[in-house]
């Protein structure tokens, strides 16, 4: 989640189809009723209140929080390290966003599994995570270098590192069953054939749909994550 000295740095522009924003718009707005975990200023909340949604917030920074409220039906101020948002934010939400959040957490798993309280019974997670098997990261690991930087997949925030495979055991073990995968890749038309063949490679993000275990699945089409 943003810190009181960051929320803003991650109100990037909703970008194009094979943007990763772009594709939580498309993806949360097929429900109603939201709940989006670090609404930052409230940059994807606003897409989705324009689409009809009804928002509810939870941010830990109360600055960037006054901001979101204009967009969100509900705003939450919170730190998800602790567990009283659960009494807060009501439930029976069709879709709860966790775009580029879990990393920061201490104990990320205890939140994604109290996610699905507030569930609606057909509900879904939409989870955004940054790939640390990026061969960016990969190459410099090599080199005998891990060096944090202001943001990114090495940002000094993030206290949890996943690769594809271990984001989704990560998902499976909080008690849910994942529906669908998206990788995205920035880069030219190269980018976009390696992604295909290797995505855990050259992938920067992944994101994950996925629906309590034992529920039924959401069966509508993804959008598609080109670069």
């Amino acid at each position: 989640m943003a810190s009181a000295l960051s929320a803003t740095r991650y109100a990037t522009p909703l970008g194009d189809k094979s943007s990763r924003n772009y594709a939580f718009v498309e993806l949360a707005s097929q429900g109603r009723r939201i709940l989006e975990f670090g609404c930052a200023n409230g940059f994807i909340s606003r897409h989705l209140t324009e689409r009809g949604c009804q928002v509810t917030g939870v941010e830990v920074d109360a600055t960037a929080a006054a901001e979101a409220r204009q967009w969100c039906e509900k705003i939450v101020v919170a730190d998800l390290n602790k567990q009283e948002w659960i009494d807060q934010v009501g439930d029976d939400f069709d879709t709860v966003l966790f775009g580029d959040v879990l990393e920061h957490l201490l104990h990320p798993e205890e939140t994604l599994r109290n996610a699905a309280r507030v569930l609606a019974p057909r509900g879904q997670v939409i989870i955004s995570l940054p790939n640390i098997a990026h061969w960016s990261v990969r190459s410099a690991l090599l080199r005998g270098r891990f060096e944090y930087q202001s943001t990114g997949i090495l940002d000094i925030t993030h206290l949890r590192f996943f690769t594809p495979a271990s984001a989704r055991r990560f998902i499976e073990d909080a008690g849910y069953q994942i529906d669908s995968t998206l990788f995205f890749v920035s880069g030219s038309g190269l980018g976009r054939r390696m992604r295909l063949l290797f995505p855990g490679l050259f992938a920067t993000q992944m994101m994950f749909v996925a629906t309590p275990s034992g529920a039924p699945p959401d069966n509508s089409q993804a959008p598609h994550a080109n670069d």
